[in-house]
């Protein structure tokens, strides 16, 4: 696999997101539903692979977003990161148009002990947070209902993996029903699905060149 610079991404795809805020017992969160890698001038209206992530960290949309409730979030320009950056490389290496990034929780907090804070908030309050909660089901089911792959790649945290078993995706290393077809990178000791853009140079190479192997061999199958 070769590297391909930020600069030259860039000019091979683009990054959009539904942006939203909740409140909370008279506070304000940003919240990202989900985020769309698209490549520049793609008209396909099925996505290539929905990728399921932990949260959205400190993701921000290009502008500044006006009050948006749930029921109103837009398509909007948003920034783009490292690991968006590294599925484009997966993207480019695979040959896809369109990818989209959902995470177990919306709220676009990259502290996790704040972040753990603000979600006991949420939960205390009764809110969803995430389009994994039952309240989201409809959005849920129409958005994986438009992709055929299913990948999990949200990391080794504690709050990941009890929001996974939660919401029932995944749990010791075990795909759980209705999500049975996704596919994921394993931990070889602690099974869960390994994030796409790990610390080490080296590691980021191997997800891609394995990722793009596992997807090979199993549109061949």
């Amino acid at each position: 696999m070769a590297f391909i610079p930020a600069n030259v991404l860039k000019d091979l795809f683009t990054v959009n997101a539904k942006f939203y805020h909740a409140e909370v017992n008279g506070e304000r969160f940003l919240m990202r539903r989900e985020a769309r890698i698209s490549r520049i001038g793609s008209m396909q209206r099925k996505i290539d692979a929905v990728v399921i992530m932990v949260n959205p960290g400190s993701c921000q949309p290009t502008k500044a977003l006006d009050h948006t409730l749930p029921g109103r979030m837009e398509m909007l320009p948003a920034m783009s990161d490292p690991t968006q950056r590294q599925l484009m490389i997966l993207m480019e290496c695979i040959g896809w148009n369109e990818l989209t990034i959902v995470n177990l929780s919306d709220i676009c907090e990259g502290d996790f002990t704040k972040f753990r804070a603000i979600e006991r908030k949420f939960k205390l309050a009764g809110i969803p947070h995430s389009i994994f909660q039952d309240d989201n089901a409809i959005e849920r089911t129409e958005l994986l209902a438009n992709t055929d792959q299913l990948i999990f790649a949200w990391g080794g945290s504690d709050h990941a993996k009890r929001l996974a078993k939660e919401y029932g995706l995944f749990e010791k290393g075990v795909f759980l029903p209705p999500y049975q077809y996704a596919v994921g990178l394993f931990h070889p000791v602690k099974l869960y699905p390994r994030h796409p853009r790990p610390a080490l140079i080296i590691e980021q190479f191997k997800w891609v060149e394995e990722m793009t192997s596992l997807l090979n061999d199993k549109v061949s199958v």
